[in-house]
């Protein structure tokens, strides 16, 4: 069983022994049969014997499984020397498992803050800090400088 690959180009080589004829008038050819095409490609075979035959990728052109032929035809001669069945793979497969989500996810809970100025006379502020539902409120007397100095900070 020879691979073929459907997403590469592939390349078929063999050695050849001619004899009673010229390997340099010879040229190859390799047939591709499945049920429902025929495809055929040309190939070189060097004065030593060696045959090389290349095929674009195949995917969309053939489909799985058929029959792979290689032709040889030299001096008007026409030669079936191999044949074999093929099998069409992809070189490169990814395969992916979705699962579901099985805790709930996390929710950040943020700490919000309040400023309220009651009275510019007295320099005195007041702030509310709310950082969940969960723990408590505070509540602090701040002066303006204390609000100015916080500023300077967080910018």
């Amino acid at each position: 069983m020879y691979t073929l690959y459907s997403d590469k180009q592939n390349i078929f080589e063999c050695d050849i022994q001619l004899e009673g004829a010229s390997l340099s008038q010879a040229y190859a050819r390799l047939i591709i049969e499945s049920d429902d095409i025929n495809v055929m490609y040309n190939g070189t075979i060097t004065s030593d014997g060696n045959c090389r035959i290349t095929m674009p990728k195949l995917k969309g052109l053939v489909k799985e499984g058929g029959t792979l032929k290689l032709e040889i035809i030299a001096d008007d001669m026409y030669f079936n020397p191999w044949e074999s069945e093929y099998d069409l793979l992809t070189s490169k497969k990814v395969t992916v498992e979705v699962k579901q989500q099985t805790k709930q996810p996390i929710v950040e809970n943020k700490t919000k803050v309040m400023v309220n100025v009651v009275n510019e006379e007295s320099k005195k502020t007041k702030r509310k800090i709310v950082e969940s539902k969960k723990k408590k409120t505070e509540n602090v007397v701040l002066t303006k400088s204390d609000i100015e100095s916080l500023m300077k900070r967080l910018s």
